[in-house]
């Protein structure tokens, strides 16, 4: 029973939420998680996810952004639904991480951010040059 909630939460969570995308929300989640490290709370898949999303969201023109690294987690926990109930928090981040990058490049070139094929850009995100050219902000044509 446990296991199927979580199937469906994830399942939403997956679908909607990738499209969606609200920092602000992600990085009062963020602040949560660093609160609550201390008080030794329980974290969520979904919220480590949010988390990641403002970390990527402020540092993806940074070293800290590890665009190979994040990009790959977050496509290998989109194309295995069933495995990602055994996703660990770390890799919900770095899934996160990457979701927020994508984001905040396609902000700063104006690309309408509710139509983003993040799984598109994922597979080609190896720098912020490259995420730019498969959004199409330097005129190329956006891959829907």
């Amino acid at each position: 029973m446990f296991k199927g909630f979580i199937l469906v939460v994830f399942t939403l969570f997956s679908t909607s939420s990738l499209a969606n995308v609200d920092i602000d929300l992600a990085c009062k989640e963020k602040k949560e998680q660093q609160r609550s490290l201390l008080e030794k709370l329980s974290t969520s898949v979904t919220e480590a996810h949010l988390a990641g999303q403002c970390t990527g969201y402020y540092s993806y023109n940074m070293e800290g952004i590890e665009w190979k690294e994040s990009c790959s987690e977050f496509l290998e926990q989109k194309e295995s639904l069933l495995s990602s109930l055994s996703t660990s928090l770390k890799e919900a981040h770095l899934s996160g991480r990457c979701v927020g990058a994508i984001y905040r490049v396609a902000k700063q070139c104006g690309v309408e951010t509710n139509r983003i094929d993040y799984a598109y850009i994922a597979r080609g995100a190896l720098t912020v040059h490259k995420v730019e050219q498969l959004l199409g902000c330097y005129g190329e044509q956006y891959g829907w």
